[in-house]
């Protein structure tokens, strides 16, 4: 077992320090012990120089795909530019910029970024942030603070709450924007980072919080001497929604801790519950690891597949949402489990709970089983991209002896296809801070109010079955009804609608696979992907300008799309042999 994985202080140093070690592990070995490192205030600014230009050649000998996302015109520029401002800069600032340079490497790479740990973190805010529903929330306070627990943050330091989290946003690595959510609320209370952004005063922040006409300033409190005793569960607090000993919560003392939240450092467990649906097996994963001391967790999930197909159980509930990754190997004795079972696979029967905080290993599981069985995903969207890059890897810089972690891998478990920037819930329920206060679980409770026999057919099935019955007109009016429910608010139709639009193609069904492929540029005007599709078929049927129109926005939009060139130089070439014939 990783040492990572068994010191509480040294995980709550990364959980505090912007970031899980659990979030950073797919299979890799944790990182060694941080060297000796200089005071920062001080490195001179040639320092710091001379640390950027060895973190771009690093970025580069690295990573697999550095400039996926930015061209390596743009990210050498970026870096020129930063080279060229650091004499003006001070400490705080130079930090919070080589942080937005790793965020610049883009969507699906949220293992890439820099490790601002203790000794460059080297003060709190003495509260705790958390965004639900868009809305920043103090989850608790220092006691000298209690009266802002469960308080509405409008304002820091005169900046918009909204703006403040955007300008957090932007230098925060990310898979997607529930990852940066999840990410932007811990960086929050960072001193260091709201100094650098222009958030705070040297020696705190001034809130404005609804249901107060006066600001509140709120004092930066030193770093403690044992940092264990900042949190009550210091080894693994991956919602970050707990808070040190003694400080004042939103949710009053009197109130039950919900049943996700009960167990955290705990990586996997099973209790059964009940419905008015009948029996429920509730499992809970928060770590895509074994356990010291208790059955393997290819054990646990056999035994929690033998329990649920043992047919006494109307339900089997398995819950990622704190599950930030570890080993994804270990995934699969439940994805092929779930596969080869007659009982379990049958929509409506297996749930999956997800939200922001399923990353990494986790995030390979939900992908998996998004595509390779029937079960029905409840909650927020994934924190990770079903394809992304992981098994990041740290790299010390020489001068200020700061780590950065950079991907060395691209996971493609969702396929060479998959432009998901998560996997959606089938049934999407966001948690609302009244429901945090009160201890509710929202997601359950819908989970478990489901009547497993009027669980809807997956997307790709109803869509099948209205063309099927009704023919076109009925397939869109189904695809409408879908998108409109708010059950699918984060759901992603884009690739199924694609794929329905290729099988009418190759069938002959020209005209009903070009309606379909409007309806995704309709829904999805941003990929590439959907421009081309729409192309083809506008091509098929002999409308070459608007073809050609659909492909120039496609090389727009992804100037990689060879096809599109292709299609393009082809179109040319037939209009101009077309005038030499005329």
């Amino acid at each position: 077992m990783p040492r990572s994985l068994r010191r509480p202080a040294a995980l709550f140093l990364l959980t505090f320090g912007l970031g899980s070690v659990l979030a950073l592990a797919q299979h890799v070995p944790p990182a060694a012990d941080a060297p000796q490192r200089p005071d920062p205030e001080s490195l001179t600014a040639a320092d710091w120089q001379a640390d950027l230009e060895f973190l771009a050649a690093a970025i580069e000998r690295q990573h697999p795909r550095p400039y996926h996302s930015i061209s390596r015109q743009d990210f050498q520029a970026e870096v020129r530019a930063l080279h060229d401002r650091l004499p003006e800069l001070d400490t705080d600032q130079t930090l919070v910029e080589l942080a937005r340079l790793v965020a610049r490497l883009g969507p699906g790479d949220g293992h890439s970024r820099v490790r601002l740990e203790r000794g460059f973190i080297r003060s709190q805010l003495p509260l705790r942030f958390y965004l639900f529903e868009d809305q920043l929330y103090i989850t608790s306070a220092a006691p000298a603070y209690g009266h802002l627990a469960g308080s509405r943050v409008l304002s820091l330091s005169g900046v918009a709450a909204d703006t403040a989290v955007a300008k957090v946003g932007e230098i925060v690595a990310a898979d997607n924007a529930f990852h940066r959510r999840l990410n932007a609320a811990l960086y929050l209370a960072a001193p260091e980072v709201l100094r650098g952004l222009g958030l705070a005063d040297p020696d705190g922040v001034t809130l404005g919080v609804e249901g107060s006409d006066t600001p509140q300033k709120v004092a930066f409190a030193p770093w403690p001497e044992d940092p264990e005793e900042l949190f009550s569960k210091p080894a693994y607090d991956p919602a970050r929604l707990g808070s040190p000993p003694g400080w004042v919560t939103m949710r009053p003392a009197e109130t039950p801790v919900p049943l996700y939240l009960s167990r955290p450092s705990d990586r996997y467990w099973h209790q059964e519950l009940s419905s008015d649906a009948g029996r429920v097996l509730y499992a809970q994963v928060n770590v895509v690891g074994n356990q010291e001391g208790e059955p393997s967790l290819a054990d646990f999930y056999g035994e929690l597949l033998a329990r649920a197909e043992s047919g006494s159980y109307e339900k089997l509930v398995i819950d990622v949402r704190l599950n930030g990754g570890g080993n994804n190997f270990l995934n699969r004795a439940l994805i092929h489990g779930l596969i080869r079972s007659d009982v379990m696979n049958v929509r409506g029967r297996t749930y999956v709970l997800l939200g922001r905080t399923t990353f990494s290993a986790a995030g390979n599981l939900v992908t998996k089983l998004s595509h390779e069985t029937d079960v029905v995903f409840a909650g927020e969207p994934s924190g990770a991209s079903p394809n992304h890059f992981g098994d990041a890897r740290p790299v010390t810089l020489p001068r200020s002896g700061l780590q950065v972690s950079i991907s060395t891998l691209y996971w493609q478990d969702g396929g060479p296809m998959d432009e998901r920037p998560w996997v959606a819930p089938d049934i999407a329920v966001d948690l609302a801070a009244a429901d945090f206060a009160a201890g509710r679980d929202p997601v359950l409770e819908a989970v478990l109010a489901l009547d497993p026999a009027t669980v809807g057919a997956s997307f790709d099935d109803l869509l099948t079955q209205a063309y099927t019955e009704g023919g076109i007109e009925a397939a869109i009016a189904a695809y409408r009804a879908y998108r409109a429910d708010p059950f699918h608010r984060y759901a992603e139709t884009e690739r199924y609608m694609n794929r329905a639009g290729y099988f009418l193609l190759r069938d002959g069904r020209l005209e009903d696979a070009i309606r379909i492929f409007e309806l995704n540029v309709e829904a999805y005007p941003e990929s590439f992907n959907v421009w081309d599709s729409l192309g083809e078929a506008l091509l098929e049927a002999g409308r070459y300008h608007e073809a050609a129109q659909n492909y120039a926005r496609s090389l727009e939009l992804n100037p990689a799309n060879s096809n599109a060139e292709r299609m393009l130089e082809r179109i040319r070439a037939a209009a101009n042999a077309h005038r030499q014939d005329g």
